[in-house]
């Protein structure tokens, strides 16, 4: 177990993880706040 834990490994899924955050984060953003403005409001 403590063998696959090597430094490359650790940052490449540090990597993938921002990338993956990056990614879907500003799209979701952009349509929550796309939806909001165009929504009714109570």
């Amino acid at each position: 177990m403590l063998q696959s834990l090597d430094p490359v490994v650790l940052a490449r899924a540090q990597f993938a993880f921002t990338v993956s955050f990056h990614f879907i984060f500003p799209a979701f953003s952009i349509g929550l706040a796309s939806y909001s403005r165009s929504s009714p409001t109570w």
